[in-house]
Order: structure tokens, then C-alpha cells, then sequence
């Protein structure tokens, strides 16, 4: 392998070395990714999603083209990278200068048709985000958002929220997670015990659902409201 076709390309490149391009080039996105951290991952405003557009962009053409300079590609991911990183730490200083705005699309029930038009958005478009959002009418809205991502923010009206345990007098739960007490048949001892819960618990809520061996199911979680989920 001639190392300078290699590195500045040349349509004679033999497929394990396309391979080997390819793969080096995965591994540079891979730390510009991390180097830009999760903001970057969640495309949080207007130049993170051109980062990104022009990363992957610029990647594809790297790993499909023998004659495009590795070195080169490599450069330019780092380069977008830092000027992501300079921009991002910009728009934490200065949020009003660098990246867009929220905008109210509804407020006090009403929707604010200039907002709408000045966002482009439609209205089966708005519908369709606040279905995403489990609000299906427009009447039980109060407030309505347009993120600078690109979501949209929803404050329901006080007579169309849920009743909360507090309301009602209720013990207040503690906060927590479902928690997997078997996978593919594997019983989770660390979490068993964390629960305070032994095997003698786990057996007999198997077997109230016929089951007479851990190896048998699939997946065992604990839910946080208490209900045992099973699958075979």
C-alpha cells in the first residue's frame, strides 16, 4: 500500500484500503462528536444542525470517493467541530446574539396567527406536534411554545390538568425507576437485593403466572407502581 495514495487519495485505492479510510474516518467523527459534547447530539439550535449536515456530508464523500484526500476531510471534521464548540460557548454567553429565539404561537387560549406565519409553521403542522404532546384540543390549551430547537412547549389550562396525589391528600410515592429483575432467562441479583427481595418473592410471582423456571422467561421488571411485568 502506497501510504501517500492513502492519505491524499488516488482512484487506484484497493478496496481493504478504502475500507481502512473508511474506518478512520468513522473514528475522527466519532471524537468530534464527543468533542462537541450532547448538545451537539440533540441539535439544539440552527448551528448545530449545520454541523452536523455538513459533517455527515462531508464523510459521505470522503468514504465513497478513492480520489478525495484523507487528510483533508479529517482537518475539516475537526475544524467544524471547534467552531461548533466556539459558537455553542457563545450562545451560552450571549443566547440572543447567536442563536434564535422562543416564540409564542398561543397565549391565553388564543393563537397568534403572525407568529404562525412568521415561523412558518402550519396548522396541520401544530396539530400534529401537540398530538405528539398527548394535547388533542385547542380549548384545553393555554400556552403554546415554538423552541429554538425546533419543539414545541405546551401549558395545558388548570381545569384540563391531571389530579396530582397532592390534591387529592394522597402519601406522596417515592420517585423512581422500573427496575429489571430478569433478562433472557438471567436473574439480576444486584438489583434483587437492592430491593430487599429474594428469590423465595421472585419464584412465587412467577409461578403465579404459571412459570416454574427463571430460564423460561425473557424479561421480569418491577414497576413503580408495584406491578410485576412478565414476558416469556
Amino acid at each position: 500500500m502506497e501510504w501517500k495514495s492513502f492519505w491524499e487519495g488516488s482512484k487506484d485505492l484497493s478496496t481493504l484500503a478504502l475500507v481502512i479510510r473508511a474506518i478512520i474516518l468513522y473514528i475522527a467523527l466519532i471524537v468530534a462528536t464527543r468533542m462537541m459534547g450532547h448538545r451537539q447530539v440533540g441539535i439544539l439550535s440552527g448551528h448545530n444542525y449545520l454541523v452536523a449536515a455538513g459533517i455527515v456530508s462531508l464523510a459521505a464523500v470522503r468514504m465513497v470517493s478513492p480520489e478525495s484526500s484523507l487528510i483533508s476531510g479529517i482537518v475539516i471534521v475537526f475544524v467544524y467541530a471547534g467552531v461548533n464548540v466556539l459558537l455553542s460557548y457563545l450562545d451560552t454567553k450571549w443566547p440572543r446574539g447567536i442563536d434564535r429565539q422562543p416564540t409564542v404561537l398561543m397565549q391565553g387560549g388564543r393563537l397568534l396567527k403572525a407568529n404562525l406565519l412568521d415561523c412558518h409553521v402550519t396548522l396541520d403542522n401544530l396539530l400534529g406536534q401537540l398530538r405528539l404532546k398527548g394535547a388533542h384540543n385547542l380549548s384545553e390549551i393555554d400556552t403554546i411554545v415554538l423552541e429554538p430547537y425546533g419543539k414545541i412547549s405546551v401549558v395545558k389550562k388548570p381545569e384540563a390538568l391531571p389530579v396530582t396525589r397532592k390534591q387529592m391528600n394522597l402519601p406522596q410515592q417515592p420517585a423512581a425507576l422500573p427496575t429489571i429483575l430478569i433478562y433472557d432467562g438471567v436473574i439480576d441479583e444486584v438489583n434483587l437485593h437492592q430491593l430487599g427481595l429474594d428469590h423465595k418473592w421472585l419464584l412465587t410471582k412467577l409461578g403465579e403466572q404459571g412459570i416454574t423456571s427463571p430460564q423460561d422467561v425473557f424479561l421480569v421488571m418491577l414497576e413503580t407502581n408495584g406491578t410485576v411485568y412478565i414476558s416469556v
